[in-house]
């Protein structure tokens, strides 16, 4: 095998190892990564769209409106075995490639900043006045407008023009007192305390808790966003047959383990599970019960015209 192939991924989103490996294994093959540091599903299908790489980072979302527009390519997963060592439900819920991790979005906080136990989004919205410029919100339309959709009582799915100006208004309101938007180390702010309350990924906070045991974890009483993402292959591609070929190995065991111990998220292989840091593995924020599951919404492609709402309730608030 031989050839280039360009992987558009997040920022610090592989193990050390698994791109060297890759190349080790197969001598003439490259494998270029660009990182990007999107801010909504629009932005990832663009990068679909461009021509620029063969396999892409993308949630459920992302990829759901990379199909509509028909910029995305199936793989054969017949010749991607190691697919079968994924969980059914996470091969169902993501079909056009291999999903590689899911997050739910809650709520990090310092409970001797704040003074007081948080339990919900509600108790983030009313500290916010308490704590201004000490909160710290994702900088992602989904996450973000997801969440506060389930402050307000609704799907993080919806589509309702009235709810998403609701969810406009909310932002709006406690925009003044936010710290910042960030997509890359949200809930760092925390560890030295600068940041007060982070709306944060579990990974992140579970991660942040090992450098200070002072941040508290909370699955608010609402419920909670969250995301199922993998690699795809953009229809551009003309090397199918090595973004398979590396599909696969990113799904064996061991190549697998060292992406998990390096980001710290929440994981989809089982058979991986020896090979896993314990601090992963068997971390209660990255394999909750199922009373926690239960208040999970994962992402929905919203349709053409959801998605252009979504992205115009957004750069509102962005820009207010």
């Amino acid at each position: 095998m031989t050839g280039t192939i360009v992987l558009d991924n997040y920022p610090d989103w592989i193990g050390p190892k698994e791109i060297p490996a890759f190349e080790h294994l197969h001598s003439g093959v490259t494998v270029k990564q660009v990182t990007n540091a999107t801010s909504s599903s629009a932005q990832v299908v663009l990068n679909f769209k461009s021509g620029q790489y063969d396999l892409l980072l993308s949630d459920t979302s992302d990829v759901g409106q990379a199909l509509a527009a028909g910029v995305l390519q199936p793989v054969d997963f017949s010749r991607i075995p190691n697919i079968s060592k994924v969980e059914k439900h996470f091969r169902e819920a993501y079909s056009h490639g291999i999903p590689t991790d899911y997050g739910k979005v809650g709520i990090g906080y310092r409970p001797d900043i704040v003074g007081e136990e948080i339990t919900s989004w509600h108790d983030v919205w009313r500290l916010a006045p308490k704590l201004s410029g000490q909160i710290v919100f994702i900088d992602l339309e989904r996450d973000t407008m997801g969440s506060t959709l389930k402050y307000l009582g609704y799907s993080s799915n919806t589509t309702s023009p009235t709810a998403l100006n609701k969810c406009k208004e909310a932002l709006i309101q406690i925009k003044p007192h936010l710290k910042a938007f960030l997509n890359t180390n949200v809930g760092q702010g925390l560890v030295d305390g600068s940041t007060a309350i982070a709306m944060d990924w579990d990974y992140d906070v579970a991660v942040n808790q090992r450098s200070n045991p002072k941040i508290e974890w909370v699955a608010p009483e609402e419920g909670m966003h969250a995301y199922l993402e993998g690699f795809s292959a953009a229809k551009s591609t003309k090397h199918l047959d090595l973004v398979e070929e590396f599909m696969n190995f990113m799904l064996e065991p061991k190549e697998y383990a060292d992406f998990v111990n390096s980001t710290g998220t929440a994981y989809v292989v089982p058979s991986a599970s020896p090979l896993i840091k314990r601090s992963i593995s068997h971390n209660s924020i990255l394999e909750p019960d199922e009373a926690v599951l239960r208040k999970v919404e994962f992402d929905r492609y919203l349709g053409a015209k959801g998605v252009v709402l979504w992205a115009n309730v957004w750069q509102e608030v962005k820009a207010a």
